[in-house]
């Protein structure tokens, strides 16, 4: 071990500046591979105390925790490398193949998944198949595997069923923000992911949101395209929709009032602000016991004509270098209505919803600055 970490040693002070290329990609394809063998030496040490039953005696209640502990990773991580420790037994030809570095560690997963979800059919196939991906790429190599198992495994009910019984979504609100975290079926992931792209435009070149905040964004304009167009169940008698609750002050961009969701979810005054451009306001007036004086009828910020002069007039979006097409923007006014701006063609304009929070947030600075 004292070799092998004077080895690194002296990689980790080699100046790089005055190797080519060649020679960068040269050695990042031998630490590649030597990366991979240390995986597998760490796999078959922890696969020797398992046999021995060692862990009790370091004070440990399984591998998983020994290793999570020793090698200060996850424990998603540590059983990753738990669950292989069986690979040799049930998957012997993958296994050598892991081990010689003619398949990574991820086509060896993938081939050790497969023998034990069809293990006779895998043992009998097992030379064939790893001579099949080893020249595959990771993606390539589970498409094909997952192939050769439908056709000896029927038209994939095992998969299929496991599916059904692994499906689910969680949404919970964490540190002002709702957490989604879940697993979609084939065919329902095919559907949230073709919805996402029909609602992502293009990115322009002043576009700087990264991937995820896309899908983020194209996630919500698929929700208020929904609400504000499809065809959903009523709730209470009406279309479900984003409520929120909000006093004038809020309105005005002055916090610590009344500026909440209908979930009792807090929102800053700069997102109430460009929510409430463009959305349908019902004014509600409360006594001083909080009893409820009068209700106004619920009436759009801007009426549907103005909303079609506005959008033949602007096109796209107005932000510097967008072009989002209007069914993803908003109508923003050029001096908020809150504020006692007028609500006429003349003082709005089409802003996609990244735009528009850019706008409200340096109107945020704006306001700041005037006080």
């Amino acid at each position: 071990m004292s070799q092998l970490r004077s080895v690194l040693d002296d990689m980790a002070t080699t100046s790089m500046a005055s190797m080519s290329e060649a020679e960068i990609d040269a050695e990042i394809e031998e630490i590649t591979r030597a990366s991979q063998r240390l995986e597998v030496l760490l796999v078959e040490r922890v696969k020797e105390l398992s046999e021995r039953s060692a862990f009790a005696a370091l004070g440990y209640s399984s591998a998983t925790n020994y290793l999570a502990d020793r090698t200060r990773t996850t424990h998603g991580r540590a059983r990753n490398i738990v669950s292989r420790t069986d690979m040799q037994d049930k998957a012997p030809h993958a296994y050598s193949a892991w081990t010689d570095g003619r398949i990574s560690t991820l086509q060896a997963i993938n081939l050790a998944d497969v023998a034990e979800a069809v293990p006779d059919e895998y043992r009998e196939a097992e030379p064939w198949l790893v001579e099949v991906v080893e020249p595959l790429s990771a993606t390539d190599t589970r498409k094909a595997l997952t192939y050769w198992r439908d056709a000896v495994d029927g038209p994939g009910e095992f998969e299929a069923d496991k599916q059904q019984l692994r499906r689910g979504v969680s949404a919970s609100w964490l540190h002002g923000m709702l957490r989604i975290d879940g697993w979609m079926t084939k065919h329902a992931g095919e559907a949230f992911l073709a919805t996402l792209d029909a609602n992502s435009p293009p990115p322009t070149e002043s576009d700087s949101r990264t991937p995820r905040q896309r899908r983020h964004d194209a996630l919500e304009n698929a929700c208020r395209q929904l609400l504000d167009n499809g065809t959903t169940a009523t709730v209470g008698g009406e279309k479900p929709h984003i409520v929120l609750h909000a006093d004038i002050p809020a309105l005005q961009g002055l916090a610590g009032g009344l500026h909440e969701t209908q979930s009792e979810q807090i929102v800053d005054v700069d997102t109430l602000r460009r929510v409430a451009c463009d959305a349908s306001i019902t004014r509600i007036v409360f006594g001083p016991q909080n009893e409820v004086l009068d209700v106004g009828r619920k009436t759009r910020v801007w009426n549907t004509a103005q909303r079609k002069a506005i959008v033949a007039r602007d096109r796209h979006c107005q932000g510097e270098g967008c072009r989002t097409k209007p069914q993803h923007c908003d109508i923003h006014h050029l001096d908020h209505w809150a504020d006692g701006g007028v609500t006429t063609v003349e003082s709005g304009i089409l802003l996609c919803r990244p735009c528009h929070t850019t706008e409200h947030s340096q109107d945020r600075a704006r306001r700041r600055r005037r006080t």
